[in-house]
Formats: C-alpha cells, structure tokens, sequence
C-alpha cells in the first residue's frame, strides 16, 4: 500500500467518526439547532456552539466552512 492510500477496513467507516472530537460537536449541535428551529441560520447556530461551549480558537468562517464540509460528507455517505 503506497502513501496516502486507504486501508481497506477503514474504507468502512463514514468520514464523519474520522473528524476530530470539536469538529463532530460543531456538526452535531449546529444540525441539531437546525432541526429545532428551522430558521435559525448556520451563522447563529455556530455563536451558540460558541457561547455554549468556550471554545475562542475558531473564528466563524473556519466553523462555517468544516460544518459545510462535514454536511456535504455526511449525506454522501447517507447515499452509500
């Protein structure tokens, strides 16, 4: 197996559980914002992720983008 090539017993696992602890809690408590309260925008529901949880190193456009990236992964997973 070269660099950079996938072992076969991980292929299995969705891309989601392979993402670091603080990106999995972003992705949970914001889709999960956004399933409450349906108008609640990506923007707002990312400050509550960061009021609620302290964390100060991201900046909005960071968590904006890993949450984007994180949900585009998880429904091509879904289609699988």
């Amino acid at each position: 197996m070269g660099p950079g090539q996938e072992k076969e017993c991980t292929k299995l696992i969705p891309k989601i559980y392979k993402k670091s602890f603080e990106n999995q809690a972003l992705f949970i408590f914001v889709s999960a914002q956004r399933q409450i309260i349906p108008t609640i925008t990506i923007d707002m529901a990312i400050r509550n992720f960061f009021r609620f949880t302290d964390i100060d190193t991201w900046d909005i456009e960071s968590a904006t983008s890993i949450y984007c990236k994180m949900q585009k992964e998880y429904f091509e997973d879904l289609k699988k």
